[in-house]
């Protein structure tokens, strides 16, 4: 067992598609529900009621998409799950959303160390000499569910939320395309103070993000490569 918990000795089951359609609902109303029963409004209640939902990307050269398994993606993409299960924990759920594209789900996470998380999956992707060689860069971006301290986001409308870390994670890269980076998103200090249904908030998120920041509904964090982690 690693200091930080993780065993490099069991290997992360990875999810399908078809198992997240699965698994995800049941995330997000559990999610909800214990939100709901501890009192999300209590700082120190929202480790045990917060999960983190990351969607890691990783493009090749000229930020096109990673060649096909006959071209040698194969391998890159073995290595792009290789180094995200290094970076997670054996509780949390590891699974693939496209070619390009994994989706992990963190569970008990302390919203304000959310960008820890983000950090080891960019590093453990940077630190690969087949993925360097091959000029794949990554990007992250995340959610700290609930986003509200009423949750009611409907369940089985989970994919929106991997939309939004999709939309929050291309943030700024037109100005770093190559750079290891992302964003991250969590409810903000005055989400108490609102009564805007979570739904949409989600949809209003999409929209105009930095006015929900501004207004302090919503938080945002920005990730960048650090050594180290």
């Amino acid at each position: 067992m690693d200091s930080d918990g993780t065993d490099p000795g069991v290997a992360l089951p990875l999810a399908d598609l078809d198992s997240l359609r699965v698994f995800m609902p049941y995330e997000i109303r559990l999610a909800q529900r214990r939100a709901m029963g501890w009192g999300i409004a209590a700082e120190e209640t929202l480790q045990h009621t917060s999960i983190g939902l990351y969607l890691l990307q990783a493009a090749g050269p000229r930020e096109g998409p990673l060649p096909p398994d006959e071209e040698g993606g194969f391998e890159l993409r073995a290595q792009l799950v290789a180094g995200a299960r290094a970076a997670l924990r054996d509780s949390d759920v590891l699974g693939v959303i496209s070619g390009s594209e994994l989706f992990a789900v963190v569970h008990d996470l302390e919203p304000h160390q959310s960008y820890v998380v983000a950090q080891r999956l960019l590093s453990a992707t940077a630190r690969s000499e087949l993925l360097r060689g091959a000029g794949v860069s990554t990007r992250v971006g995340y959610l700290v569910y609930p986003l509200t301290t009423q949750p009611n986001f409907p369940p089985l409308q989970w994919t929106a939320l991997v939309d939004l870390a999709r939309a929050v994670s291309l943030r700024g890269i037109s100005n770093t395309p190559k750079a290891p980076s992302g964003f991250g998103i969590m409810r903000g200090p005055a989400a108490s103070d609102n009564d805007i249904p979570e739904s949409d908030l989600v949809d209003l998120a999409f929209q105009d993000l930095d006015s929900l920041v501004g207004a302090g509904l919503l938080s945002l964090q920005r990730i960048h490569l650090m050594s180290g982690l």
